[in-house]
């Protein structure tokens, strides 16, 4: 088996870097998706706490009423 000639080798990192250059590019989507993911996650349990105050507030406001509260 022969040593590979300069050009083979010179073809040879040009795909490597092609290669490289592709997973880079998978690697920066797939950060960026994750981090978007993590926003929208961190909004959802926000906006989840808040309703649950509000929930627990308008049933605090219903017992009152409800269970005969002299004000």
């Amino acid at each position: 088996m022969n040593e590979p000639t300069p050009k083979q080798w010179k073809r040879r990192a040009l795909a490597a870097e092609q290669e490289l250059e592709t997973l880079q590019k998978i690697r920066a989507f797939d950060s960026a998706q994750e981090l978007e993911m993590a926003r929208e996650n961190a909004t959802l349990r926000v906006a989840l706490r808040e309703i649950q105050d509000a929930s627990n507030w308008a049933y605090g406001a219903i017992a009152d009423k409800l269970g005969g509260r002299n004000e």
